[in-house]
């Protein structure tokens, strides 16, 4: 690109966060959490694995007895698309 030269980039879902993965979607009995939660949906929660690692999730559902949780990263499935512009080169 040259100073001034402006364009659009799309990286495809498979090259950014990858697809969308129905495997990491879960749904978990209510009576598992803690009592004191008040889940919503979008809510961002932690979970921390059997191996002591923190797995970041979404709340994506409720009912009654059950929340459904989107262990994906928010972006999996989707191009990402960008415009640039070079302003300026030093």
């Amino acid at each position: 690109m040259t100073a001034g030269e402006a364009k659009t980039i799309t990286i495809p879902a498979a090259q950014a966060y990858g697809p969308h993965q129905p495997e990491r979607v879960l749904e978990v009995e209510r009576h598992h959490l803690p009592s004191d939660l008040q889940p919503a949906v979008g809510q961002h929660l932690h979970l921390q694995r059997h191996d002591g690692q923190t797995l970041v999730v979404v709340v994506t559902g409720l009912t009654e007895g059950h929340i459904t949780l989107d262990a994906n990263h928010p972006l999996a499935g989707h191009d990402l698309t960008f415009d640039l512009q070079l302003v300026e080169i030093l």
